[in-house]
């Protein structure tokens, strides 16, 4: 069984607190424990990252040096890809199929995605030199702004991670992470990387641990800026907490994102990328659009197709090449899930598909059957709330006009894609919803370098990735330089002088 420490100052720390178990979300065994930090530990991390800010070489190196040591850490972790992907898998509950591209890959991809958007952050930008009052010229600088704490949450550990820890490092900043107490291996493998690379103590600082850790990391005074990935409920928490130090913010919450299925689209297109994106990662995904929107006039063609592809897919261990569906995270998830599905039922919902639980299964192991939902309206709480398991709800809509509206009725606008033939159609249509991010005749694209990621309403506060994200982990400064000496044109040159 392992036994995680804290990861702090540049050296493993242990903690004198209790300890919580990890168990396999395949088979329920317990396979770790893990320190559930307290107030103690969490001091002493902040108080490494800090001193790592103010007195080490970090802030003071090049974008560009920082940029080689972000790629050194996903050589480092490359260097050790297959045991990374084998620890995810039993870490999460991802499939073996997706994980080595998922939750290992991608992370490694971005984080040379973002050491490559060092360019940004290299220069100051100049304005033209002006004339009046006095001749001068102003610049605008970009400077980091101290210690970020970042909250990973247990869907997507690694690669949260280096969402958060990867743009706040390139900008300067120091850095502390509370991972999710369910998956801790993607984030102890990141430390690993650290030690191998060298990074200089207190950079990157790993506490361990559940809501004490959580809530003091997020009211310390220390903390400059807290980005957290999790459940709406939490994120207004966590912003209510952080406004008792006026610190910054970047929250990225929860979503019940729609899948608008326009007249003239391709069926299996469309059903085989919903039930993708709404059964990836078990269902635990804050971009799957679980909310499937079809016209009156193919609701029966598309239920029948829904029917027969999600009974192709296989729900077993995640370590199971054949798996399409893994297990969900925990067995609270599970009851959470099974729950959402009996309270839907009962307002009004038919199971389309999920009905039955596949015999042979570990009896320990964290099961939902992929389900699929229709006939039920925008009102059941399988259509409005985030359930965060492998669920798919099919609406249907009588025109365009009533597909937008239904689609916007939500308290969410994280996701949303839009499938039809008409690329023009579909784009308008797309223009029309409250989502940050929207995908047309395809789902779970993402570009790092170049397009930020931020949720409308109650989906998120503040943008991640792309230009918007890395500069949201630094702080402006505007800077004047005189050009000239000449006192007389100056507005104090009077000072002190004769008033005419």
């Amino acid at each position: 069984m392992h036994r995680y420490l804290n990861f702090v100052d540049g050296a493993w720390s242990d903690s004198a607190a209790p300890r919580l178990d990890v168990d396999n979300p395949s088979t329920g065994e317990v396979v770790a424990t893990l320190p559930d930090s307290t107030t103690v530990d969490v001091d002493a991390a902040v108080a490494a990252a800090r001193r790592a800010f103010v007195d080490g070489p970090w802030a003071r190196m090049t974008p560009a040096d920082r940029a080689d040591v972000l790629r050194g850490l996903a050589g480092a972790l490359e260097a050790r890809f297959d045991t990374l992907a084998d620890g995810l898998v039993a870490d999460t509950g991802t499939t073996a199929r997706l994980a080595p591209m998922l939750q290992a890959g991608a992370p490694l991809a971005h984080l040379r995605d973002f050491a490559d958007m060092a360019p940004l952050l290299s220069e100051p930008v100049p304005f033209p030199i002006q004339t009046t009052p006095g001749l001068g010229q102003w610049e605008l600088h970009r400077e980091p702004l101290g210690v970020v704490a970042g909250f990973t949450a247990y869907n997507f550990p690694l690669f949260l991670a280096v969402w958060k820890a990867a743009p706040a490092m390139l900008a300067g900043n120091t850095v502390v992470l509370k991972p999710s107490p369910l998956t801790p291996f993607g984030l102890n493998a990141l430390a690993e990387a650290c030690l191998e690379v060298g990074l200089p103590p207190g950079v990157l600082n790993i506490v361990h641990g559940d809501r004490i850790a959580g809530e003091a990391l997020v009211a310390h005074r220390d903390v400059d800026l807290v980005t957290f990935t999790g459940s709406t409920a939490v994120g207004k928490a966590v912003m209510a907490a952080a406004a008792g130090t006026a610190k910054e913010v970047l929250l990225e919450l929860g979503g019940k994102s729609p899948g608008i299925v326009l007249p003239d689209a391709n069926a299996e297109l469309a059903v085989r990328g919903t039930l993708f994106s709404s059964m990836m990662n078990s269902g635990q995904a804050c971009v799957a659009t679980t909310r499937m929107l079809v016209p009156d006039s193919r609701y029966d063609e598309f239920c029948e197709l829904l029917a027969a592809r999600a009974r192709e897919m296989v729900l077993g261990p995640a370590d199971d090449p054949l798996t399409d569906v893994g297990p969900v995270v925990s067995a609270r998830q599970c009851e959470k899930v099974e729950k959402f599905i009996a309270t839907a039922v009962e307002q009004g919902a038919r199971v389309l598909v999920g009905d039955e639980r596949p015999e042979g299964l570990p009896a320990g192991g964290h099961y939902v059957s992929p389900t699929v939902l229709v006939d039920l309206d925008n009102d059941n709480v399988a259509a409005k709330d985030e359930i965060f398991g492998p669920v798919l709800s099919v609406l249907r809509y009588s025109d365009v006009e009533d597909a937008i509206r239904i689609a916007n009725d939500s308290e969410y606008g994280l996701a949303a894609s839009v499938w039809g033939t008409d690329l023009g159609r579909a784009r308008a249509v797309a223009s029309r919803i409250q989502s940050g991010l929207c995908w047309i005749n395809d789902v779970a694209q993402a570009d790092v370098r170049r397009t930020p990621f931020a949720g409308k309403k109650q989906s998120g506060v503040g943008s991640e990735l792309g230009t918007d994200g890395l500069y949201a982990y630094t702080k402006t400064k505007s800077l004047y330089t005189a050009l000239d000496a000449d006192i007389d044109a100056r507005p104090y040159s009077a000072v002190g002088g004769e008033w005419e």
